[in-house]
C-alpha cells in the first residue's frame, strides 16, 4: 500500500479569458492526442510536463487527468550497484523517468489530487494547459479554518516567511511581487527556489517585518497561490503573545489514504483506486460541509 494526501483546491477560471469548461477541454484535448501523440507534452527550459486523459466527465462527474512529470536526458536518474557503482538506466529513445499525480475537476469549482513525495502540483496542469491548448484555469489551495485565524492573530507582528516557489511561467498569475523577488534571490535561470525573509531567531524580540513586506508577502500568498509549493509563516500570536507557526503547505485542505499499488508497478497506485478516494473525500467533505469551513489565502488577505 502507498501513503498518498489528497489535496484539494478551489479552481476559477482567470478574469479576461474565456470560461474554461473541465469536461469541454477534456474532450478536445482526449481528440488532439488521439489525432497526434506529440500533443501530450510540452517542454519549457528543460521543464517537460505530459497529459494525459483518463475521463473527460461531464454533467456532475468530474475530468480526470494524468500529470506527469518527465525527466530528460539531462536530468534522468542513473541506478547504483555497492560492487559496480553508478551505471545508466536502460530506456528507449521516447521513453521517460516519471513522476505522477491523478487530479479529479468537478464542475461545481473543486478540485483535488494525490500527492507523493514526488508528485508533480497542479500548476502543472495549469500551465500545460495555458500552452498547448490557450485555456486559462487558476487553482487555489483550501485552507484549514484554524489556519485562517492564527494568521489573524499574527497580523502586524510577523517575524519571518520561508518560501519555496516556482517560476512565473508555470502559473497563470501575472508576476506582481513575485516578479520583483524571483531575480533578487534567484536570477532568471532556475526553475524554482526557496528564500527566508524574517528577524532571525536570535534577533530583537520587538521586531517584526515591516508592515508594506508583510502586506506583500500576503499578497504574493494570495494572488500567485499556484506560484508557491510552500510557505512558513511566523508571528507573535495576540491571543497567546507567543511566536507561533502557520505552514500554509501542511494546513491545506487534504485527506490522507492507503492505496494499492499496481503489480507491474510497486511505486505506482491502481488509478481506479486513486479516482476512487478522490470522489470519495469529496463527497465526504460536501456532505459534512467541510468545504464551506475552509478559505483561500485571497480570503485571508482580503478579511
Amino acid at each position: 500500500m502507498l501513503k498518498r494526501k489528497l489535496v484539494f483546491y478551489r479552481w476559477t477560471s482567470v478574469a479576461g479569458r474565456p470560461t474554461f469548461e473541465p469536461a469541454a477541454v477534456a474532450e478536445r484535448l482526449a481528440r488532439e492526442i488521439a489525432a497526434d501523440s506529440s500533443h501530450q507534452m510540452v517542454e519549457k527550459d528543460g521543464v517537460i510536463t505530459a497529459v494525459e486523459v483518463v475521463d473527460a466527465g461531464g454533467g456532475r462527474e468530474p475530468a480526470k487527468f494524468r500529470i506527469l512529470a518527465l525527466r530528460g536526458m539531462e536530468d534522468r536518474p542513473f541506478k547504483w550497484d555497492p560492487q559496480a557503482s553508478i551505471g545508466p538506466i536502460s530506456l528507449l529513445a521516447n521513453e521517460y523517468p516519471a513522476d505522477a499525480t491523478h487530479v479529479s475537476i468537478w464542475p461545481d469549482g473543486y478540485c483535488a489530487h494525490d500527492m507523493g513525495r514526488y508528485s508533480p502540483r497542479v500548476s502543472r496542469l495549469s500551465f500545460y494547459l495555458r500552452q498547448r491548448m490557450q485555456e486559462y484555469v487558476q487553482f487555489d489551495p483550501l485552507y484549514n479554518e484554524d489556519a485562517f485565524r492564527r494568521l489573524e492573530e499574527m497580523k502586524g507582528k510577523f517575524r519571518s516567511f520561508d518560501l519555496a516557489m516556482t517560476k512565473p511561467e508555470y502559473t497563470t498569475r501575472e508576476r506582481g511581487t513575485f516578479g520583483r523577488l524571483w531575480p533578487a534571490v534567484a536570477g532568471e535561470e532556475l526553475p524554482s527556489v526557496r528564500v527566508s525573509l524574517g528577524m532571525g531567531r536570535y534577533g530583537p524580540k520587538d521586531r517584526y517585518i515591516d508592515q508594506d513586506l508583510e502586506d506583500e508577502l500576503l499578497e504574493l500568498a494570495a494572488r500567485a497561490s499556484d506560484l508557491l509549493t510552500g510557505m512558513v509563516v511566523r508571528g507573535r500570536s495576540s491571543r497567546t503573545n507567543r511566536v507561533e507557526e502557520v505552514n500554509l503547505l501542511t494546513e491545506r485542505l487534504s485527506s490522507d489514504v492507503q492505496l494499492p499499488t499496481r503489480s507491474d508497478i510497486p511505486s505506482a497506485p491502481r488509478v481506479e483506486s486513486v479516482f476512487f478516494e478522490l470522489e470519495q473525500a469529496y463527497k465526504n467533505f460536501k456532505q459534512q460541509g467541510v468545504f464551506e469551513t475552509t478559505t483561500t489565502a485571497e480570503l485571508m488577505r482580503k478579511e
